[in-house]
């Protein structure tokens, strides 16, 4: 793609003007969680249907990468930059002005496509204006570290603005945050084409749609399965039969048509099978990061800008996890040792949390455990990526990004279904086993009763003191069973921890990763 750019933009604007095109896509990935009440008030919906506008968004990525290279190979590049920027501008407007969530799903399921336009586009023209295998490497190593920046990056750029505007202004500035974007893309590009078009006959809608459909129908199940009791619900077992039935009927279809969105034969692959189940494992492990944020909102009572601030320390830790990877991989060490320091990592932070969650603490505390839960994640991701495509014949490398994109996206649904279960069932027990023992005939609880009234009485309450000091009582008895869910689920992802790192330590050597790199390198997405 040389020549693209005119003759007096230097290669490093080149190169800023293409990541900083990703920014505000990225920044629209995990809008709607960054405060998650303010965008359940405002659209007036619970706070699953706002997870659901996250999952939405990403199975528009992943449903829509295996039918946009297509698109990419059939408009010229400048042409092709100011259709999905300007179609980001008008869903963001949309969003803007429309307030009903069922019209809003689709514009995140459509917000998510062009994503995977603007992933796709840009991340191949940087890749074709690297000259070294290394710097392709290494650019590995910046894309999935912005990707994993994301979420912690984008509470920090919009914790403010939610909290100084309103909800529904935030998307009118994100439409604002592409226009920069265009303007420079229209300056210093030609509108040249350098390849002959690609037809775009014979599209394979169906396969898109299907995917799509089995996709988003397991991200319904995960998010709303424990809120109906899974499937004795129609609506869960419908989704359920929807699922199997697709996923057989994709299966199919990709075995008998000539054009192939994903060959099946990949999964022959006993490495490429290893490396998706690494990368799914730490997908799971990386969003329980959700857990502590929770508690530091709910028990230590931080506000969510506070919060955005000390994410930073995760940042930090993700940075220096991405960079490692990057001179481990460059240097050809085995990916064995990385995943074991990345998965020891993250057995770490889950334990150093597992043992300081309290009812009472300062934020501080923290900070070296989220350093370590970035530290881990970085070290995991890019070499995962690069050994799961280098398991498979160079002709599949795009088959391969396609699945590991999917097995991302699958990580990411399954965590929120794990968490909902065990916030829904495990914080449900907790505070019967705790709610049992606050009775007028226990002694202790009456003895503790009368010691929180006396304090109010001190403090200033002249009456219905013992009333007040009932609801201090109850905060605290939700605060203690939250406490011991996020306990219960950080002990299971210390033992999944342990299982990964048993296996891993158990493989070979994994070396042989780089032999194939070379030439199963595609642009990551």
């Amino acid at each position: 793609m040389k020549g693209i750019f005119k003759e007096w933009v230097p290669e490093w604007l080149i190169k800023l003007i293409l990541f900083s095109g990703l920014m505000p896509s990225m920044v629209l990935f995990f809008l709607p969680g960054a405060n998650i009440n303010v965008t359940a008030g405002y659209y007036g919906c619970q706070p699953s249907d706002v997870q659901l506008l996250i999952v939405l968004f990403y199975a528009g990525f992943v449903g829509f990468y295996i039918l946009e290279r297509r698109f990419f190979q059939f408009f010229p590049v400048k042409h092709y930059y100011i259709i999905f920027n300007i179609l980001q501008i008008l869903n963001c407007l949309l969003m803007h002005l429309i307030s009903d969530i069922e019209w809003v799903y689709g514009l995140r399921f459509f917000q998510g496509m062009l994503f995977a336009s603007a992933v796709n586009l840009s991340i191949s023209m940087i890749f074709s204006r690297l000259k070294s295998e290394r710097a392709k490497e290494g650019s590995y190593a910046v894309f999935f570290g912005m990707l994993l920046c994301s979420s912690p990056f984008n509470t920090f750029v919009t914790a403010d603005f939610i909290d100084s505007f309103n909800f529904d202004e935030i998307y009118f500035y994100a439409a604002i945050s592409f226009v920069p974007g265009l303007i420079m893309i229209m300056l210093t590009m030609r509108s040249i084409r350098q390849a002959k078009p690609y037809p775009l006959f014979s599209l394979d809608w169906g396969s898109f749609i299907l995917y799509s459909l089995l996709i988003v129908s397991f991200g319904y199940m995960m998010v709303y399965g424990q809120e109906v009791y899974w499937f004795s619900d129609s609506k869960m077992l419908i989704a359920l039969i929807l699922f199997i039935s697709l996923t057989l009927i994709f299966t199919v279809r990709q075995n008998v048509l000539k054009r192939i969105c994903i060959h099946m034969g990949i999964f022959k692959s006993r490495n490429f099978l290893l490396g998706l189940m690494v990368l799914y494992m730490m997908y799971i492990e990386r969003f329980s990061l959700s857990i502590a944020n929770q508690y530091f909102l709910q028990v230590l009572h931080l506000d969510p800008i506070h919060l955005s601030y000390i994410q930073w320390f995760n940042i930090l830790g993700i940075v220096c996890g991405v960079v490692f990877s990057m001179y481990w991989i460059l240097a050809k060490r085995s990916v064995k040792w990385m995943w074991s320091f990345g998965y020891i990592s993250l057995l770490t932070f889950h334990q150093i949390m597992f043992f300081s969650f309290e009812s009472d603490g300062n934020d501080y505390y923290f900070f070296i455990p989220l350093v370590i839960h970035g530290l881990g994640v970085g070290l995991i991701m890019v070499p995962t990526i690069l050994f799961v495509i280098s398991s498979v014949k160079t002709h599949f490398g795009v088959s391969a990004a396609a699945v590991c994109l999917a097995i991302r996206y699958l990580g990411y649904t399954t965590s929120i279904g794990l968490q909902n279960f065990f916030k829904l069932f495990e914080n449900s027990q907790h505070q019967e086993a705790f709610g049992s023992q606050l009775q007028p005939n226990n002694p202790i609880f009456r003895e503790y009763l009368s010691t929180e009234a006396g304090k109010l009485m001190n403090q200033g309450l002249q009456y219905k003191e013992h009333a007040a000091a009932i609801k201090l009582i109850a905060q605290r008895v939700r605060n203690e069973a939250y406490v011991r869910y996020a306990m219960d689920y950080y002990e299971l992802m210390s033992l999944i921890s342990i299982c990964l790192l048993v296996l891993i330590l158990f493989s070979p050597s994994l070396k042989t990763m780089y032999n194939k790199l070379k030439q199963n390198l595609v642009s990551p997405a």
